[in-house]
């Protein structure tokens, strides 16, 4: 039986970017490499002396040099076409801005609460009502949600192009407590239906 704490692929594989398992190829290789790079000298020679398995991936960790460990950061994989940038190149855009990416005010050009997005020729934006059709790339906890009325509380652009709508169910008790604590659904906009 495989177990995962994230939704798998019906058929995972291990990213190119691991140097290796690390215990059962399905964890998150730079949380864990990190974590054993925090072990003393004393825990790593526990450890070395418990099992060859751990053995081998201390001493693979301690030698993994600094590049090959910012490759474990992450890596964009769309599923299905890049919606918004995509150019028939692979080349990815390059974000340049005094402010780290991450900050919301790095891209004045985005307002989530006032933005639109166009789909199925009708435009969307916050406050306005969707059915729910995820799509075939859709996990299964968006599966559950297939056929639901929803509200759209933001249009969100992300670093890669893509566009997401941050939704809330109308139906579900917990969406006042969601919206206070900005806790939302997100969906790509060819996984809804405007009303």
């Amino acid at each position: 039986m495989l177990s995962s704490p994230i939704i798998l692929y019906d058929r995972p594989e291990i990213a190119p970017e691991s140097p290796g398992d690390l215990f059962d190829a399905t964890e998150i290789d730079e949380i864990l490499s990190l974590r054993t790079l925090t072990l003393t000298e004393d825990e790593k020679r526990e450890a070395r002396e418990t099992d060859p398995k751990a053995a081998e991936i201390i001493d693979r960790v301690d030698a993994m040099p600094p590049e090959l460990l910012e490759r474990l950061h992450g890596a964009i994989r769309s599923p299905g076409p890049r919606r918004g940038w995509d150019t028939g190149t692979d080349q990815v855009p390059v974000f340049t801005t005094d402010k780290p990416w991450w900050d919301p005010g790095a891209d004045a050009s985005v307002s989530p609460e006032t933005d639109s997005v166009t789909v199925a020729g009708t435009s969307v934006a916050r406050g306005d009502k969707v059915r729910l059709r995820p799509a075939g790339r859709a996990d299964a906890q968006d599966m559950f949600l297939a056929g639901r009325v929803a509200t759209v509380e933001a249009v969100l652009f992300d670093v890669d192009g893509s566009t997401h709508l941050a939704v809330t169910i109308d139906d579900d008790p917990g969406t006042d407590l969601r919206r206070a604590q900005g806790r939302y659904w997100y969906f790509a906009p060819d996984d809804v239906e405007p009303l």
